[in-house]
């Protein structure tokens, strides 16, 4: 092991990180309230060094090269973009994005732009150059947004009384992936109403109709196959939920290489993370109640934070329409980034755009949906939050006393020796 922490990071095999992996939830400075298990910890909070931020951030969700995208054509035409994360997404749009809050503030890491020129970004580095880039990228996309660490719940009703004990508590560094449905939802439409797909859409709520599609339904041009709107923003949310997921995984591994307690929970209410609560700020994402409907609950949803990370319906366009064209720019413009092929121009010559047919029936669906639900999409949030990942110091003393056997590695022992000087706790 390298006696430099940082690499020491590095030298971890895949294999012992999965097999240590636990969820490690007392910290230094924190209090178990009550049980078999009750305890105060005797030692101070202390935050997450920048660098092992950096680390954990980057072992989540950060760039690592060039995707290969090795499809057919009809498979490369739906790629957003040709950026290689640390985790795999449906047609590489990445839609989900990380804010993590610590006892400094409220951050965001905003990578669904960055683009790298090399299929690899840190094969060929030795462990200093490593580590530079690594921070150099973070902080290069790193953003704060606000001083203080975010204003969450701190109990019911927003966080459950079982995790509020340690939930974001001083010393703690919280990441919340944030997923934008609104992009993949319309990649899915293009490619379910293409000319080979030709699926329609069948509102199950409004007397089976056709989701705005009739015209379309009586030539023949849709109805290959009936798919229900429920069905439709399922696929859409099971293709998504899984970001968030893997971003969390990632991290939760990392934080076994660094010798970090943490775990991955859902004690939070998805709406009063992002700010739903007139009681606590949240993230300070906007909310918009829709327009009654006689078919639809009228309850408050999230659609972005202003200006940091916002979705594709309004009030951030003016209606849907403007939307498939602000989504049709923003999948264009991927032909001309940086990509691994050999010879790009001609693998970009044979990605298809899509006919004005296909683009009128995605904005005539689109505009039904909101027309009728007063929202896009009509049943989950265009902002979605599930899991997030705590990370912090863990008091050692904790599980010396309470647990037998080893359920702490050397990593997690003498961590707060190598990356803080000895006494540090």
């Amino acid at each position: 092991m390298s006696t430099d922490p940082f690499h020491g990071a590095f030298d971890v095999s895949l294999a012992e990180s999965i097999f240590t992996r636990r969820s490690r939830r007392v910290g230094l400075g924190m209090t178990v309230p009550d049980g078999p298990l009750a305890y105060t910890s005797p030692h101070s909070p202390v935050s997450l060094d920048p660098l092992e931020e950096a680390f954990l951030v980057w072992l989540g969700t950060g760039v690592t090269g060039l995707a290969l995208c090795d499809l057919p054509t009809d498979g490369i035409a739906w790629m957003h973009g040709f950026s290689g994360r640390s985790w795999p997404c449906s047609c590489n749009s990445h839609s989900t994005e990380l804010f993590y809050t610590n006892d400094e503030g409220i951050f965001t890491t905003r990578l669904g732009e960055d683009t790298p020129d090399e299929p690899q970004v840190f094969a060929a580095l030795d462990d200093d150059a490593r580590r530079d880039e690594l921070v150099r990228r973070f902080r290069s996309s790193t953003t704060k947004l606000a001083d203080g660490r975010a204003d969450l719940p701190t109990g019911e009703p927003g966080l459950f009384g079982f995790n509020a004990w340690n939930a974001n508590q001083p010393g703690s560094t919280l990441f919340i992936p944030v997923t934008n449905t609104t992009v993949e939802y319309m990649t899915l439409l293009f490619i379910y109403f293409d000319e080979i797909n030709r699926f329609n859409v069948v509102d199950e709520l409004n007397g089976g109709r056709s989701c705005g599609l009739d015209k379309w339904k009586r030539s023949g041009r849709v109805g290959a196959l009936d798919m229900s709107l429920m069905d439709v923003e399922l696929r859409v949310l099971t293709s998504l939920n899984v970001e968030g997921a893997f971003i969390c995984q990632n991290m939760a591994l990392a934080a076994q290489a660094l010798g970090l307690g943490g775990w991955t929970f859902t004690g939070f209410l998805p709406h009063h993370v992002l700010g739903v609560s007139p009681a606590h700020a949240g993230l300070g994402f906007r909310f918009v109640t829709p327009t009654s409907t006689p078919r639809h609950a009228v309850t408050p949803v999230p659609v972005g934070k202003d200006g940091v990370f916002e979705s594709l319906t309004p009030p951030y366009v003016a209606n849907m329409a403007q939307a498939v064209e602000q989504y049709l720019d923003g999948w264009s413009a991927a032909s001309g980034k940086a990509s691994a092929f050999d010879n790009a121009e001609q693998v970009m010559r044979g990605r298809p755009y899509p006919t004005d047919e296909t683009i009128e029936i995605v904005t005539a669906f689109c505009t039904y949906v909101h027309e009728n639900y007063g929202r896009f999409p009509a049943f989950i949030d265009p902002m979605f939050v599930r899991l997030v990942f705590q990370a912090h110091h863990l008091d050692v003393d904790f599980y010396d006393q309470f647990y037998r056997g080893e359920t702490l590695s050397d990593r997690h022992r003498h961590h707060m020796e190598r990356w803080h000087g000895k006494g540090a706790t």
